[in-house]
């Protein structure tokens, strides 16, 4: 991973148990961060595909997905671990009706912040390597219950019966003997769930901390790149300093411009690189006939410019 300080990302993981309220409170300090290029990403997404015969037990509840076999962690590790390199990565879309994933994808990019949860999300040590914050969220069994009932039946079509089937003889006992657990590898454990707003600001004070602390370092970091040339290279071509462009630098490194207008500014001055640098590209002398037969001489690129 890349060491340098703007472009270190911060991972934290969620664990709990079924139904505990992990998403909300992930989805609360989202917001209470306020920073752009915060990455949610769910372990629901990374259940196996099931052979046929696992498919018909799962449609009559008799499949156990609160079990760690139920995850395919080799290709959620392999994503974690491209997210927090700050690469693309494709996160699979599993369709708990059918129990299977679908043909598409979602696409998702490099975060600043990535948050992680899911009910073994503290449960693999390659995965628990990856963490900067590790945190379980610890919400009563009946609220985990009754929450659960809602959404399996209102969002997931499953019947009031199978749902209660799944959980006494799959849900509980996994619970106990997996995840619960695993609560000794947390950093931070949240009583209470989405109701603890204390807990969650702290943590959100914490992350902040950490992310403010980066930048401070972004220009130390630069320091240690020396660099022994006194005088720029001739291969390097400067912008002519033009009253224009000294002005929009201007803008851009005032911190007190506004984000619409730093984004605008920054377009423009992207453009006029972009637009300097195809002048460098070579010509040659081209002529062609117009349609009012008319010969005009221009020029054209020597070479494919890459798209």
């Amino acid at each position: 991973m890349n060491k340098i300080g703007w472009v270190e990302i911060r991972l934290l993981s969620y664990r709990s148990g079924s139904a505990s309220g992990k998403t909300s409170v992930s989805v609360r300090i989202i917001e209470n961060l306020n920073v752009p290029w915060v990455g949610l990403l769910s372990m629901d997404s990374f259940y196996k595909v099931l052979n046929p015969i696992d498919k018909i037990e799962a449609h009559n509840n008799n499949f156990n997905f609160d079990h760690p076999n139920a995850f395919d962690f080799d290709l959620l590790f392999d994503t974690l671990k491209n997210m927090k390199e700050g690469k693309k990565v494709e996160i699979p879309i599993y369709d708990f009706v059918t129990h299977a994933r679908l043909p598409q994808t979602s696409s998702l990019y490099g975060a600043n912040v990535i948050i992680f949860e899911g009910i073994f999300a503290l449960y693999d040590r390659r995965i628990l390597d990856l963490m900067d914050l590790k945190i379980f969220v610890d919400t009563d069994s009946d609220i985990r219950l009754i929450r659960r009932l809602k959404r399996d039946i209102n969002e997931r079509g499953r019947d009031f019966n199978g749902v209660i089937q799944q959980y006494q003889k799959f849900v509980k006992p996994s619970f106990d003997q997996y995840i619960q657990p695993t609560v000794k590898n947390a950093d931070v454990i949240i009583p209470r769930g989405l109701d603890n707003l204390v807990a969650i600001d702290l943590i959100t004070k914490h992350i902040q901390r950490q992310l403010n602390e980066r930048q401070f370092n972004f220009r130390w970091d630069l320091l240690k790149f020396d660099c022994d040339d006194k005088e720029i290279p001739k291969k390097v071509t400067v912008l002519e300093q033009t009253t224009q462009l000294k002005g929009i630098h201007t803008i851009i490194r005032d911190r007190n411009t506004k984000r619409d207008d730093f984004i605008f500014y920054t377009e423009r001055l992207a453009a006029t690189i972009v637009e300097r640098a195809l002048s460098e590209l070579l010509f040659t002398k081209h002529e062609i006939i117009t349609p009012l037969h008319m010969p005009y001489v221009g020029k054209r690129y020597t070479m494919q410019v890459d798209q």
